[in-house]
């Protein structure tokens, strides 16, 4: 193994990580790391220096849109701040399914979201000795079904901030940060989802892709 991905942002929240712009995630599975982070240790800054003394390179996984609202109900919990906040910023026009009925997941049509998903890998690169991102794109919705197509425009500027950023943290740091994706298994899915991954490979957003 020469790289380990470990997701470190999803629904919201942060992961592995204690933020004062993002909250933590209040999931009981998240719990175990409470010690740590108040005891001024980042888990994140263990696991990447674990990874590199062993040569590894570390990318930090950032989940764009997550499903899983319906634990942190289940357990008694609100989600994030963010998104509980902002419910005009929620996506809600969804095919049918009851897939649709438990997530509560952002609309990537408004630049308040796209600013928050990229602030927040600007605050790993910032903060961390991460060798680079992968983006998620693991669900079901990032904009209307019934316009997602029109608004892939919206969703590959957010990529190409993110490579614009990480490339300068590379410039500085004087070595090469790259950015990943797993996307959805066909091309026409990507598509349907206003994911433009054939431009986003055209271009040279990616790194490596993970279908």
């Amino acid at each position: 193994v020469d790289h380990f991905n470990q997701e470190v942002f999803s629904q919201g929240w942060t992961a592995w990580w204690r933020s004062e712009q993002y909250d933590y995630d209040q999931r009981k599975q998240h719990e175990r790391f409470l010690p740590l982070l108040d005891a001024g240790t980042q888990p994140l800054n263990v696991i990447t220096d674990q990874c590199h003394r062993r040569g590894m390179k570390f990318i930090a996984g950032f989940r764009i849109n997550d499903g899983h609202a319906y634990q942190a109900r289940e357990q008694g919990l609100d989600i994030a701040e963010f998104i509980a906040t902002n419910p005009e910023l929620q996506l809600r026009d969804f095919p049918e399914g009851e897939h649709y009925t438990r997530t509560e997941p952002l609309d990537f049509s408004f630049e308040e979201v796209r600013q928050f998903t990229l602030g927040v890998v600007k605050e790993v690169a910032s903060e961390f000795n991460i060798d680079g991102v992968e983006l998620c794109f693991r669900d079901c919705g990032y904009f209307p079904y019934t316009v997602a197509r029109e608004r892939t425009g919206l969703m590959t500027e957010l990529v190409q901030n993110i490579r614009s950023n990480l490339k300068e943290r590379g410039r500085k740091s004087g070595r090469k940060l790259v950015v990943g994706a797993r996307v959805h298994a066909t091309i026409e899915e990507c598509n349907s989802l206003g994911l433009d991954i054939e431009r986003w490979i055209r271009d040279g957003l990616l790194d490596y892709v993970s279908p």
